[in-house]
């Protein structure tokens, strides 16, 4: 453990924000309209005005067959993507952390958690088949790797469980993430996805009001895989005891 604070102290140094290009492209083959609004270092929903929902801005919308890239959030701190689709209750997360110097690449994790609610996990996606797919120098390079939840089973691979280690990194030049919805089972299990039709934004956050308490120095998001990478470790290391037991340690991210 006194790795793991290290690590984490080091951190702190090595959070520097910083331009990175790469976007996340979410595509969608569903029948029904799909929404998406943001959150970002915890604060409101967001649209595309960059108002808070509350306040009257409107959700991104995907229609059938199209794609939307949203250009990562660089700020360093954690934001949550949180889409919905027409006809079903409830959110799919797509929660990410870009950040940059010695510890610097991309932090992320697809979660069920809160997604029928405070509290309750589901996602409306469940019906449906769902894959997220990193590109570039980084895909494939030990947790950067492709995400299926396969339609009318529980994902393993999103978060169900505060303590699941299921955070992942990609290095910083990873390139971009596609998220797929309601993905045919034909093109499922390969990556097939349309090029064209692609809508590119630069969301913006809200400002925050003065006397805002500044967020953590260190995102939750990027905290729980150095956690997490530390428990899995350390359950590799074979103890000098005749029955070793291994504890599980970790958190799960909420934006």
């Amino acid at each position: 453990m006194s790795s793991t604070k290290l690590a984490l102290g080091a951190l702190l140094a090595a959070m520097a924000t910083g331009a990175s290009a790469g976007s996340l492209k979410i595509h969608s083959y569903c029948s029904s309209k799909v929404t998406v609004v943001l959150s970002h270092n915890g604060g409101c929903d967001y649209g595309t005005d960059s108002r808070c929902i509350r306040d009257g801005s409107k959700p991104w919308t995907i229609s059938s067959g199209a794609t939307t890239a949203f250009n990562w959030i660089t700020s360093g701190n954690g934001v949550s993507v949180k889409i919905s689709k027409e006809g079903v209750n409830g959110i799919l997360q797509y929660e990410y952390a870009m950040a940059t110097g010695q510890y610097g690449g991309l932090y992320w994790d697809l979660s069920d958690l809160d997604g029928k609610g405070n509290g309750l996990v589901g996602t409306p996606f469940f019906n449906d088949n769902v894959k997220v797919s990193p590109t570039g120098n980084g895909e494939g390079q030990g947790t950067c790797v492709k995400i299926r939840c396969q339609a009318g089973k529980v994902c393993l691979d999103s978060y169900q469980h505060p303590d699941d280690p299921n955070t992942k990194w990609c290095p910083a030049d990873t390139g971009d993430m596609w998220l797929d919805l309601c993905q045919p089972e034909s093109s499922f299990w390969s990556r097939a996805v349309a090029e064209e039709d692609i809508t590119y934004v630069t969301p913006t956050p809200p400002q925050e009001p003065e006397g805002t308490a500044p967020g953590p120095a260190i995102p939750t998001i990027v905290r729980d895989y150095f956690i997490q990478q530390a428990a899995i470790e350390a359950s590799a290391v074979e103890p000098e005891v005749e029955e070793p037991t291994v504890t599980k340690v970790g958190r799960a991210y909420y934006a």
